[in-house]
């Protein structure tokens, strides 16, 4: 992976770093499933098997200045952190996520949501350097399911405005998806309504 870019023969790509990340231990797996009651799916652990967390990033030099541009990452299982669904210990008169919710939620979307209640579980795989936020989403259980044996989380992004956008069905699609991008700035935002921004085009 190292030079998926510099074998394509883009001019002016420079700058390749690969983040080296150890396997991830068994029990630190477990021990997050445990944790959060719900089984990670089988793609999602045999990466975390292969590495804990991914980050590979480049530069593109252009009219004589270097722009950081590439940005490929998977948070660590130590930092797939939940999201929502937590129960607020702060100020009652300060808005929590859930509050956000409610108030933007619209009745038009044909496809069910995640949502930050207590039940749907959300965790961050990828910060996407401030813009969104990609997350793993656990959706509402139904009754007669245990939370080990829910569905499959599917693939989402979180943009700026709480709204959500689907991304993929599952990490193995999602990995691919971002490695076919090259981790180019705000790709994510070509599979939402709103499009890339212009200078990301």
């Amino acid at each position: 992976m190292l030079y998926i870019l510099a074998t394509k023969g883009i001019p002016g790509v420079q700058d390749i770093e690969l983040e080296n990340k150890m396997p991830c231990e068994r029990v630190l797996l477990s021990s997050w499933e445990q944790r959060h009651c719900c089984t990670l799916p089988e793609d999602l652990k045999q990466f975390y098997f292969t590495s804990d967390g991914y980050r590979l990033i480049w530069n593109y030099e252009y009219a004589g200045e270097v722009l950081p541009i590439g940005n490929m990452r998977i948070n660590s299982i130590s930092e797939l952190r939940r999201l929502a669904g937590l129960k607020s210990s702060g100020d009652a008169d300060c808005p929590n996520l859930l509050d956000i919710e409610i108030c933007n939620q619209s009745s038009s979307s044909k496809m069910p949501r995640p949502n930050f209640g207590v039940k749907c579980k959300i965790f961050e795989l990828d910060p996407c350097q401030g813009i969104g936020k990609v997350c793993l989403v656990y959706m509402d259980k139904c009754e007669n399911e245990s939370d080990l044996r829910r569905e499959d989380p599917k693939i989402w992004l979180l943009d700026r405005c709480f709204e959500w956008h689907f991304l993929a069905n599952d990490f193995l699609q999602y990995f691919r998806t971002m490695l076919v991008h090259m981790g180019l700035p705000q790709w994510q935002f070509r599979f939402t309504p709103m499009g890339l921004t212009p200078w990301a085009e």
